[in-house]
């Protein structure tokens, strides 16, 4: 499988986590909603920044050399704030606190993001870097 399929199917098994944490903290459900990001607690955290090394390294790399800096800078940006804001929302959490708004952001921080890297940057650079 090569890495831009990689990341697109590491895409899909974390949206079905975000489904359940962005459900629990819509209902602001603080029992459900705790136990779903402790569910998804490595998927967030080690798993997800093991992830955008992957992707700055093998994908935006290559795309900013061939497309330009340009097109993957809000990504790398959206990274940071994606990883700020995730640390907050477990930070609060350990302080019993239910993080119902820092979580329906960084549900909607991730969800964005990742959907434009599958529906916008990915195919425009299968086709101009990764043929």
């Amino acid at each position: 499988m090569d890495t831009l399929a990689q990341l697109t199917q590491e895409h899909g098994a974390l949206r079905i986590l975000l489904e359940r944490i962005e459900a629990a903290a819509e209902a602001r459900d603080a029992v459900a909603l705790g136990a779903s990001l402790q569910v998804a607690r490595t998927a967030l955290t080690a798993d997800l920044d093991a992830h955008i090394l992957v992707e700055e390294a093998e994908a935006f790399s290559p795309i900013a050399e061939t497309l330009g800096a340009g097109l993957v800078a809000p990504f790398y940006e959206e990274h940071v704030e994606i990883r700020a804001t995730r640390d907050d929302v477990y930070a609060r959490l350990e302080h019993d606190e239910a993080p119902y708004e820092q979580t329906l952001r960084l549900c909607d921080l991730i969800l964005a993001h990742q959907q434009r890297e599958d529906l916008m940057l990915f195919p425009n650079a299968r086709e101009a870097v990764f043929r």
